[in-house]
């Protein structure tokens, strides 16, 4: 009965999202534009306090870390409802004009942020080079000339720099790479923390470099 009752509360909501007016549609998109987002980043003042990932003043928090925290939306607004005061304190301090957000500025605001937080610290080339070896990557895939030529160099990956083309490109090659590591009885590599980040740096590093 509860099951029941919870799918038609869901279906409920789902009815009256698509039934929302087409004028007031607006309201209630989740998501926003990460561009458009980086202006009212600016335009708003949050860079005379905030700092993305390092770079900027230490005043308030790092606005680039918060994927650390893993927030929802909701969540975040409970964060910044809870940072009002201290914020506003601060802004007087600095000179800096107190601005409400309007229309979709919030919403363009924080897909900024969670797209800041997609793209990772800067990896360890070195440590990736050890992994390179380690994880079995060597076996099959070679780099500038070194390293096994069961599968495809990796000269070909050099255009990819976006954090999203790399996940769709490792999982796009675990298809037909789960069958070459049983034909061949290596183990299944797994990667854990930053080591995807370091591997990918050296791949990077070395890719770009002059030969």
């Amino acid at each position: 009965m509860m099951k029941i009752r919870k799918a038609a509360t869901i279906a409920s909501i789902l009815v009256t999202l698509v039934a929302v007016p087409v004028g007031a549609q607006d309201q209630y998109v989740l998501w926003g534009d990460a561009r458009k987002g980086h202006d009212v980043f600016v335009d708003k003042g949050c860079g005379s306090c905030h700092a993305i990932r390092g770079t900027g003043p230490s005043v308030g928090p790092d606005l680039g870390r918060i994927g650390t925290r893993h927030l929802t939306m909701t969540q975040m607004a409970g964060a910044m409802w809870n940072h009002a005061p201290a914020m506003k304190r601060a802004a007087r301090e600095k000179g800096v004009a107190w601005k409400p957000f309007q229309g979709s500025e919030m919403r363009d605001l924080i897909a900024f942020l969670y797209a800041v937080n997609l793209l990772d610290a800067p990896g360890n080339p070195r440590r990736g080079e050890r992994l390179f070896v380690e994880k079995g990557c060597a076996t099959c895939h070679s780099v500038k000339g070194r390293g096994g030529t069961i599968g495809p160099s990796l000269e070909q990956w050099k255009a990819y720099g976006s954090p999203i083309l790399w996940a769709e490109l490792m999982w796009s090659h675990a298809l037909g790479m789960e069958d070459k590591v049983r034909e061949f009885g290596l183990p299944w590599p797994k990667f854990e923390d930053n080591e995807m980040v370091d591997l990918i740096a050296y791949i990077q590093r070395e890719l770009g470099a002059k030969r």
